[in-house]
């Protein structure tokens, strides 16, 4: 959907102001019924991952104790018996494009995995990153074997635990890369960027409990920082999105007047592209920014532009910044398209942010809260792993699908990956050989996997 201008601006304003003491979050209603598209009604089914496990939700960080932060976390539900079998898909089933190739591998923590190659050149071998309480663990892979003929062989790592047994809980949100730093924040909101080797860092931003961060490398070795973060007003406590430029002092990065629930950092010409969502119960503007660095190494933001407006969002409501190795970028937000459909809106920038851009959707078969996503950044194609319903009858189980974007926006469907009652977090990264590599955690555990990116 697409405003006007003047009407989208005087919406948000309405909008902000009658919800500025960030109470405005709605509950989770009854998910909208729509049609499966034709794409989704084609997708080939996938076996079951975590049958049995009670669909436990997200944190809701807003809420969040930091007592019970890590029990708000998915419930710690014993898998079934079957699923370590049923995870592993056939490749037979799932099409030329998306072949299994390792995994899925379970892993020894639970919790929001971030993937990360220590070659950055090579992009290959990912490892996983758990955020423990503030500090990065760093876990390899084991695969037992390959399941794809004529694939190389996998070079020895440290055993990631065979999945047996109740893994031990990872602290949420998930950790953040940049250059030779790692993110993490602990249960108390402080956030600190130590060296990926290993060693102390100091804290450089004080954000809310179990919200998402996002970090990038700019030019000249810096770093750059996303966060969220409450602010006392005039008018009552605001989340507020800011930014930290190496361990420099925090700066506001959505304007005055704006609240944010979300925030999303990625690479851009040569600087940085920010989005951050402020979902509320009447209407949900998404907001994006250009950063870069002056002459003199200060941080430089470009103006803010309210690309997209959504229908009512809530809290948990999340998205991902999609770029390929050259052209534009694109803002996906899963929402409610209107009062009976819901889907993935994937907003297109060209040269620099600008109000009321249009977006191209590609409707779920029903709606979901949250609704993870995650894509790939800095390679062609773009690559995105979402979370949506099976089918529109409510309690459907969930997907995890994966797909491309081409050069309009438009999804285009691979693969169903993996079935289960819920996902809690996915992440994905494209490597220079050609394959996929995805985590995504259940309520069972977290999971990562090796997959074909073309036929």
């Amino acid at each position: 959907m697409s405003y006007p201008p003047l009407r989208a601006r005087l919406l948000v304003l309405a909008a902000l102001a009658a919800c500025r003491d960030g109470s405005g979050t709605p509950g989770a209603g009854p998910a909208p019924s729509v049609a499966p598209t034709a794409s989704e009604a084609s997708a080939p089914s996938a076996p079951s991952l975590d049958a049995g496990v009670a669909n436990a939700a997200a944190p809701d960080a807003a809420a969040a104790d930091p007592a019970t932060l890590d029990a708000a976390a998915p419930d710690a539900a014993a898998p079934d018996a079957a699923a370590p079998d049923a995870a592993a898909p056939d490749a037979a089933v799932l099409g030329a494009g998306c072949k299994l190739r390792r995994g899925p591998l379970s892993l020894t923590l639970r919790g929001p995995a971030l993937l990360w190659s220590p070659d950055e050149a090579e992009r290959a071998d990912f490892r996983v990153i758990f955020n423990r309480d503030g500090v990065a663990q760093h876990v390899a892979p084991s695969f037992g074997g390959l399941t794809a003929p004529g694939s190389p062989p996998a070079e020895a790592a440290p055993d990631a635990g065979d999945g047996s047994g109740d893994p031990e809980r990872a602290s949420w949100p998930a950790c953040a890369v940049a250059s030779r730093f790692v993110y993490c924040m602990d249960h108390g909101g402080t956030i600190r960027r130590t060296p990926l080797g290993g060693g102390e860092g100091p804290p450089i931003g004080a954000g809310r409990r179990g919200t998402g961060i996002s970090a990038v490398a700019l030019p000249g070795g810096h770093t750059l920082l996303a966060f969220l973060s409450d602010r006392k007003t005039s008018e009552g406590a605001v989340t507020q999105a800011f930014a930290v430029l190496d361990d420099r002092a925090a700066v506001p990065l959505s304007e005055e007047g704006s609240g944010a629930t979300f925030v999303a950092l990625s690479p851009w010409k040569g600087g940085a592209l920010a989005m951050y969502i402020d979902a509320r119960s009447a209407l949900t503007p998404v907001h994006a920014r250009t950063l870069g660095l002056t002459a003199e190494g200060k941080l430089e933001l470009g103006p803010d532009a309210v690309v997209f407006v959504g229908d009512a969002g809530e809290s948990r409501m999340g998205g991902a910044l999609a770029i390929g190795a050259a052209g534009p970028a694109y803002v996906l937000l899963p929402a409610a398209k209107d009062i009976s459909a819901f889907g993935m809106a994937a907003i297109r920038i060209d040269e620099a942010p600008r109000d009321d851009m249009p977006a191209v959707w590609s409707l779920y078969p029903n709606g979901l809260s949250p609704a993870p996503i995650a894509a790939t950044q800095g390679v062609s194609p773009i690559h995105v792993a979402r979370v949506r319903p099976v089918s529109r009858e409510p309690g459907a189980r969930h997907a995890l699908e994966l797909g491309q974007l081409d050069g309009e926006g438009r999804f285009h469907a691979r693969c169903v990956a993996v079935e289960g009652k819920s996902f809690k977090h996915v992440a994905i990264e494209a490597d220079r050989g050609g394959s996929l590599w995805i985590a995504y955690t259940t309520a069972a555990g977290t999971f990562i996997e090796q997959r074909a990116a073309g036929p």
